[in-house]
């Protein structure tokens, strides 16, 4: 194999991994500091490039939109799985509204954002679950199989696009699984104290009943997280089932 053929398959493999390693925002590799991930890129970009042994023949006018097309493809795959993080953060900040936890927050190190309280630390799990169960593994294999499927260099409109809203519903219906009972508690609860507030409108209701509204809500979420390892594989899984579908 030519040198240049070398030095084209590895600039549309790296490509379509870019989004994976590059973007900012929820996901199993946004946390670690930009040089690691550059350097993971890179290492996982020789890896593909020796197992997927295609002849990659792009001339210079086909170039630009050989890798547009790469990087669109790595996109779309990143995009269904940042979905499931996402899920996790949206719903730890609506539990932030509702115990009481609005106010605060966590400052994220990797973009400078002001991230919920209880989405970091859903996220946090969520990302140790993810490798914990062996998502990971399920990850590079999902990204190996794309170029099996899509050979680089094949396009972007090759590829299968299912309906993004379904999985955006199917993913904010599971994460509603694990969190609408304690929003659900935590309303009726905020229904008691504005009852409350009219009966005894001299007290100020707020800050006396602040501290039982961030007790209860810790105690509820405790109680109610138990199934949350269930819950975000599950979450994980049908971002897999989605990519099948995608490439099948």
């Amino acid at each position: 194999m030519e040198l240049s053929s070398i030095a084209t398959e590895f600039a549309l493999v790296m490509a379509r991994m870019m989004p994976f390693f590059i973007s900012s925002g929820y996901g199993p590799l946004q946390r670690l500091p930009g040089f690691v991930r550059v350097v993971l890129m890179v290492v996982f970009t020789l890896c593909c490039s020796l197992l997927i042994e295609q002849e990659t023949t792009v001339t210079g006018t086909q170039w630009l939109s050989a890798i547009v097309g790469e990087f669109l493809i790595g996109l779309v795959l990143f995009f269904a799985l940042q979905l499931a993080f996402v899920t996790i953060t949206f719903w730890g900040r609506v539990l932030d509204m509702q115990i009481g936890f609005g106010a605060a927050g966590v400052i994220d190190p990797t973009n400078k954002n002001q991230d919920p309280l209880l989405g970091s630390i859903f996220l946090t799990a969520a990302i140790c679950i993810f490798y914990v169960s062996g998502m990971h593994y399920k990850l590079i294999e999902g990204i190996v199989f794309s170029f099996e499927v899509l050979p680089i260099g094949s396009g972007f409109f090759d590829l299968k696009l299912p309906n993004f809203a379904s999985l955006i519903t199917l993913m904010f219906s599971v994460g509603l699984f694990m969190f609408a009972p304690v929003i659900i508690l935590m309303w009726c609860l905020d229904v008691f104290i504005g009852l409350l507030s009219r009966t005894m409108p001299q007290m100020n209701i707020y800050f006396v009943m602040l501290p039982l509204k961030i007790f209860s809500g810790i105690f509820l979420l405790g109680l109610f997280s138990m199934h949350s390892k269930f819950v975000f594989e599950n979450l994980f899984e049908q971002v897999f089932i989605f990519w099948s579908r995608m490439l099948s």
